[in-house]
């Protein structure tokens, strides 16, 4: 008999957390679940990769915690087998939706960033912390991205070790194969073209990658750096200010969110990650599939499986925009392009058949 379920998300806004969701719903064996889809706003540029035969339920609430009641109602109705969650507030609003419901669904709740960064960065607020863990205890299983995160939120948040399980995200190489044929380059080859991407925020480290693009400019002008990412947060503004007062206009440019990035990073000389800290980035990854040279940050103890330094890309230390810019300059350099040998995962379906 097939099991039944439930995605539930914020939106499908333009981030990581939403894309691998709508890549693990795509990938799902239709013969082992019946999808359905649960959202706070029925919003977002991913909700046009939903499949057709995924039903899509809208909460119609303007905040994750104001949907509770919704949600509660929602899950009676469906009697979904399983609850599926990846993000902090998702998971607390499922918690409670879920307190003395009766018919109970088993629960899988995502972490979607390292516990030790967030804490570390004051992420989240002590009430969020506390409801977090009470959160997380309450779920039947726990997937982390990385062997690490797994490490850390059995320490961080007291979560026994056998209950936590790694996945490490899935790509749509299909999907990508196809968003790259016959595509034309947005790009002026007389230039050498840089993207780096993910949504506008201080996680990101575009200020220390703008602060790093002007030392390359500086000693080569031929560069031009590319930002693909939405402006959910209300930065790109502070950024462009840097751009102007250190003289970069025209070369950092800023082209929000992209329903197709891949073309951008297919076409372009060089991708770099400037993140202070990170989950599992899925654009790496994507980069590795595409075969691209990389420049990244060490912004996760995992990055030094998935970049393996002077041969695939070149990792830099966090905030460090002099070592960036070194990098960044010396790309050419990089020879072994691409990696998966990282990416055997076993049966996808076997983690969310509990």
């Amino acid at each position: 008999m097939k099991k039944k379920i439930l995605f539930f998300l914020p939106t499908l806004n333009g981030g990581g957390a939403e894309r691998v969701s709508v890549n693990l719903m795509k990938q799902l064996n239709r013969k082992l679940f019946d999808i359905y889809l649960v959202l706070v706003e029925e919003t977002g540029e991913y909700l046009a990769l939903i499949p057709s035969d995924i039903k899509v339920y809208s909460l119609e609430s303007k905040k994750t915690l104001y949907s509770l009641f919704k949600l509660r109602q929602l899950i009676k109705e469906l009697q979904p087998d399983i609850v599926y969650s990846t993000l902090y507030r998702s998971h607390v609003a499922l918690f409670l939706s879920l307190i003395e419901i009766g018919k109970r669904p088993k629960t899988i709740m995502r972490m979607p960033n390292s516990p030790k960064s967030v804490i570390d960065n004051k992420e989240i607020s002590r009430v969020m912390k506390y409801l977090l863990d009470k959160a997380l205890k309450s779920s039947t299983k726990v997937i982390a991205q990385t062997p690490d995160m797994k490490e850390e939120i059995a320490f961080y948040h007291n979560i026994k070790v056998d209950k936590i399980d790694i996945l490490i995200n899935p790509l749509d190489k299909a999907f990508i194969d196809k968003s790259i044929e016959e595509s034309i380059n947005p790009f002026n080859n007389h230039y050498i073209n840089v993207v780096a991407s993910g949504r506008l925020m201080y996680q990101k480290g575009y200020d220390i990658l703008i602060q790093a693009f002007k030392k390359v400019y500086e000693r080569n002008n031929n560069f031009r750096l590319f930002i693909l990412g939405g402006d959910y947060a209300g930065e790109q503004k502070k950024y462009e200010n840097m751009v102007e007062a250190l003289e970069l206009k025209g070369v950092v440019n800023f082209l929000g969110f992209q329903k197709n990035p891949y073309i951008f990073y297919n076409n372009a000389n060089l991708f770099v990650m400037s993140s202070r800290w990170e989950g599992l980035p899925n654009t790496i990854l994507e980069n590795l599939y595409l075969q691209k040279p990389i420049v990244a940050t060490k912004c996760m103890p995992f990055m030094k499986n998935l970049i393996e330094h002077g041969q695939n890309g070149f990792l830099v230390e966090v905030e460090n925009s002099e070592k960036l810019a070194d990098a960044i300059l010396s790309y050419e350099k990089l020879s072994n392009l691409g990696s998966f040998s990282f990416f055997n995962q076993g049966d996808l379906n076997s983690k969310f058949n509990i």
